[in-house]
């Protein structure tokens, strides 16, 4: 078997790959984009990219998901009478996300902001994980690879916009040298 292109998409570091999946894992999109551009730029490899992002946001995820586990229904139906909520309602949203937890990971994984409460609630409803882990895993790999494309992008126009905005730069200093020179001469001209 010839393995003769793993040298092209394994790195030689890993150190920017795990702080990328450690603040993927605290603050997703913003990270994903990142890892986009640091891509376009000729930082960071894309496969490595792509799997430390995704690996990080899916542990951020099962720690949503067991911080509803902690949690206890009691606790939460002790409190509705304070906040005047109808506890029978607490209960049928929980009867909801009992049946349809795939779909809403899998659609919340989609959207920013969403899946931490969907996730929560998800651990409090005590869903078991085989259930909807499939439904998650798509999604999340679906969101990584449109956020680290958006990077990518936007990444590649800063970089042309860079170099267009160098020359310019270059031929406004060259005009302004080109102008003093010229004032000088004449200055001296008049002075002499």
């Amino acid at each position: 078997m010839n393995l003769n292109f793993l040298p092209s998409i394994l790195p030689n570091n890993l150190l920017p790959y795990c702080i990328l999946g450690l603040t993927t894992m605290l603050e997703g999109p913003i990270s994903l984009l990142a890892g986009g551009a640091a891509i376009s730029t000729g930082l960071l490899l894309p496969l490595p990219v792509y799997l430390s992002v995704v690996t990080g946001n899916l542990t951020g995820d099962m720690c949503w998901y067991g911080l509803g586990r902690f949690a206890k229904m009691e606790w939460i139906l002790r409190l509705c009478p304070r906040f005047r909520i109808d506890p029978q309602k607490v209960v049928e949203l929980q009867n909801g996300i009992q049946k349809h937890a795939p779909r809403l990971l899998f659609l919340t994984k989609l959207t920013v902001g969403f899946p931490i409460p969907t996730l929560i609630a998800t651990g409090l409803s005590r869903v078991p994980i085989r259930r909807w882990i499939g439904m998650l895993i798509l999604g999340e790999l679906i969101k990584s690879a449109a956020f680290i494309a958006a990077g990518y992008a936007y990444g590649s126009a800063i970089q042309r916009a860079s170099t267009e905005i160098q020359v310019v730069l270059w031929g406004i200093t060259a005009t302004l040298v080109v102008a003093g020179m010229i004032w000088s001469r004449r200055h001296m001209k008049k002075n002499a």
